[in-house]
């Protein structure tokens, strides 16, 4: 078999990027290891992932995929395709051994929203539902889908040749009743995330030990999760001050050993994740999930009922990265190139940002020589980007045991974010624009002098008169992008849609 573009894994970006390619007329091949559906994390979106994956689909139109970018159309076009409302942002800070604690001043609260109604409300992804409809919607698009496909190894000479394993459909065979089979390409994308199977040919560089994030997670599926709504409630909340239902969002338990994920899907489920500085526990996983939640009575709380639908996942250290990320004749998408933490939600955005500078480099095709400038600088936006992305999370582990300089903190990501959410509204974002902004050297540096300075603060006692002194820099610093009023003390945290 052969084809012009092999795209190795079936996931969102995978196909979405066969169909933008596919559009513009190219042969295109989807090799997905697993078969739909199946599970996957990484399931929440933001703002800044709906438009570009909007401006995707009127490009290259896939007008069957535009209602997925807002919950309200969603739930209409597609009630069967399981999600959840986003809404934005909620983290609520817990000490070990004690009960949430709430104040009038919400020193332990911080909510941003991202939107103005649960209509028009960002979603959370049921992975193994969104991702099969991604598959079926390209095959309807012309892309061949090629299910329970591994990639053995890749050559690369004039054509890449790949040597594939076809595993049997009848799920009850044994590995060795699958089917060898080769097949050539003019060029790989690789979407698969984790280890890259072009890693030997293409000469990658795993540089993950470079990225100063380290982290690691626990994992699974539940039911039976009772709402923060309730908990909170009955520690005494005042919910009335929050600009947004707190469980209709990307819900973060803030501990002392990193924090608690909450992700709430319409049909009952609930992704529940705990991400972990640590070096690992011995032990079983069961053993450790338990120990941690008995240290936060609180969230302990809201867990009291749930029940795991699957078996708990845990990871080793989550960091990983891999250089080049493009050649003359492949590319990695972002997802396959880097991942650094879940904290903030980048993943989903990134990966669109990814789709749609490869699409629109493959509009020089077949002029390799303008694809070869336009793939040099989609590796070197893409480093600099990780480069940007890393110590802007990592700042936020090293403020995590002060949840208002976290807080402060955290203004830079939604400063850059909003921004980047504004310009692609108003038509003003550009092919160079870089992810939250970061293109912008003013803003960079900014971020980047804020995050050596925040590590410098972390190393001694961290007071009021610290804080206070900190979040007033991060006002100063993001001033000429903040539109929506962020780092205003008389929000005391809450910050509705504006």
């Amino acid at each position: 078999m052969r084809c012009e573009v092999a795209v190795i894994g079936g996931g969102f970006g995978g196909t979405l990027v066969a169909m933008c390619l596919a559009a513009q007329g190219r042969d295109v091949i989807v090799l997905e290891r697993e078969r739909h559906p199946r599970f996957a994390i990484g399931e929440s979106s933001t703002p800044l992932a709906n438009l570009v994956l909007e401006d995707i689909i009127r490009t290259y139109s896939l007008e069957a995929l535009l209602p997925l970018c807002r919950y309200g159309t969603w739930k209409q076009s597609y009630p069967k395709v399981r999600c959840g409302p986003k809404r934005g942002f909620s983290f609520f800070a817990h000490e070990p051994g004690r009960p949430f604690e709430v104040f009038s001043d919400h020193r332990t609260e911080l909510l941003v929203a991202a939107n103005p109604s649960q209509d028009l409300a960002d979603t959370q992804w049921l992975r193994s539902d969104v991702d099969a409809l991604f598959s079926e919607t390209a095959k309807a698009q012309g892309v061949r889908v090629l299910e329970g496909v591994s990639v053995l190894d890749a050559e690369r000479g004039r054509r890449w040749k790949l040597a594939l394993l076809q595993e049997a459909e009848d799920q009850s065979s044994t590995p060795a009743s699958g089917r060898s089979q080769s097949f050539s390409a003019d060029f790989v994308i690789d979407a698969s995330g984790g280890a890259s199977p072009l890693h030997t040919a293409v000469g990658l560089t795993d540089t993950g030990e470079s990225l100063a994030t380290r982290s690691r997670a626990i994992f699974s599926h539940f039911e039976g999760v009772d709402t923060w709504h309730t908990v909170c409630s009955a520690a005494g909340g005042n919910l009335d001050d929050h600009p947004f239902p707190a469980d209709d969002a990307a819900l973060h338990h803030m501990t002392r050993e990193g924090w608690i994920w909450m992700l709430r899907f319409d049909h009952g489920v609930t992704s529940v994740g705990a991400v972990l500085t640590d070096e690992g526990k011995s032990g079983s996983i069961e053993e450790e999930w338990k120990a941690l939640f008995e240290r936060y009575p609180s969230v302990a709380a809201q867990m009291s009922a749930a029940l795991p639908t699957r078996p708990l996942v845990r990871t080793s250290r989550l960091q990983r990265r891999l250089r080049p990320a493009a050649g003359p004749d492949w590319a990695l998408l972002p997802g396959a190139a880097y991942f650094i933490d879940p904290l903030l939600s980048p993943g989903n955005a990134h990966t669109m940002h990814g789709v749609e500078r490869l699409s629109r480099i493959f509009e020089s095709w077949p002029d390799r020589g303008a694809m070869a400038v336009g793939l040099d600088e989609y590796d070197s936006r893409l480093q600099a980007e990780v480069d940007f992305m890393d110590p802007l999370i990592h700042g936020c582990y090293l403020a995590i045991d002060s949840l208002p300089l976290l807080a402060a903190y955290t203004m830079y990501y939604f400063a850059g974010a909003i921004h980047s959410e504004e310009r692609r509204r108003d038509g003003t974002a550009e092919g160079a624009d870089g992810f939250l902004h970061s293109h912008d050297e003013a803003f960079r540096g900014r971020v980047m002098e804020a995050y050596h300075d925040l590590a410098d603060i972390t190393e001694g006692p961290v007071d009021a008169g610290v804080v206070e002194a900190f979040a007033s820099r991060v006002a100063a610093d993001i001033e000429p992008w903040n539109t929506t009023g962020l780092c205003d003390p008389e929000r005391q945290n809450m910050y509705p849609y504006k």
